[in-house]
């Protein structure tokens, strides 16, 4: 979190170019959350404007104008991004999944909802993978992403493989992974299935994917904060926020906006 200090002039002109640019301004101007997004899929998009809209987006600023507190979104990749949560140079992510790990360097609060991560192809190369294990015998290569969490059976068989570059190739951002599937350089990527739906009626890049009906993991994914920068009372108060807003029903109608209710 950051401390901010304004004058009334600055105060005016930041409040005009708030929705343009993506940061808000609160009532308690003393304090900025760095909130980190990647312009992908239906949880979270970049408009030309630019103004930041989606399923996390709209999470997001749930929970922080209950707070009270001002935010700025910033887009980061996946791995880069929890780097940067840990060091305390970002304050906040969303749909984290909460393990061991993370919990040394982040505060989890929720859960915002339910994960359902699955295998993606093209639907000119359609692979049978009936169990986890049979990602491990494909004749290409499967692209996930370093630093993402695919499920306890997943991480469990990854550590008992040999041979993992043979099996998987690791990328830095969701748009590498379209680029390699549409060369037949991989077999196919891990995705949470909510993002494949969406972007299969409004993405003409996704028209020619289809869903394995093996589900790889499914399980609840977080708010989460980096320790570095939110102290232990305002984490207390964030989750105040988050029981506040739960119990009013603006997590359900989010949901509900998006059909995942």
């Amino acid at each position: 979190m950051r401390v901010v200090v304004l004058n009334i002039a600055q105060w005016c002109c930041i409040s005009a170019l708030a929705f343009a640019s993506g940061y808000v301004v609160s009532a308690d101007s003393n304090c900025e959350y760095v909130v980190r997004f990647e312009d992908y899929g239906a949880q979270s998009k970049l408009d030309k404007v630019p103004n930041w809209h989606g399923l996390d987006v709209d999470f997001a600023r749930a929970l922080l104008d209950e707070f009270g507190c001002s935010y700025r979104f910033v887009s980061v990749p996946w791995g880069r991004a929890l780097k940067m949560l840990e060091i305390g140079e970002i304050d906040m992510m969303l749909s984290v999944s909460k393990i061991a790990q993370r919990m040394h360097y982040a505060y989890f609060i929720g859960p915002q909802r339910m994960e359902t991560i699955v295998f993606a192809m093209n639907t000119a190369r359609v692979f049978e993978v009936p169990n986890i294990e049979a990602l491990f015998t494909l004749s290409s290569p499967i692209a996930i992403q370093r630093d993402a969490y695919y499920g306890e059976a997943f991480e469990k068989r990854m550590v008992q493989e040999q041979d993992v570059d043979s099996h998987f190739i690791y990328v830095p951002d969701n748009q590498l992974k379209l680029n390699l599937l549409r060369h037949g350089r991989i077999s196919g990527f891990l995705e949470e299935k909510y993002n494949i739906l969406y972007q299969a009626q409004n993405n003409p890049d996704f028209m020619s994917i289809t869903l394995s009906s093996l589900v790889v993991n499914e399980e609840p994914v977080y708010y989460a904060f980096s320790k570095r920068t939110i102290s232990k009372a305002q984490y207390h108060k964030l989750k105040e926020a988050f029981t506040a807003i739960k119990n009013s029903g603006k997590l359900a109608q989010i949901l509900k906006k998006y059909k995942l209710d």
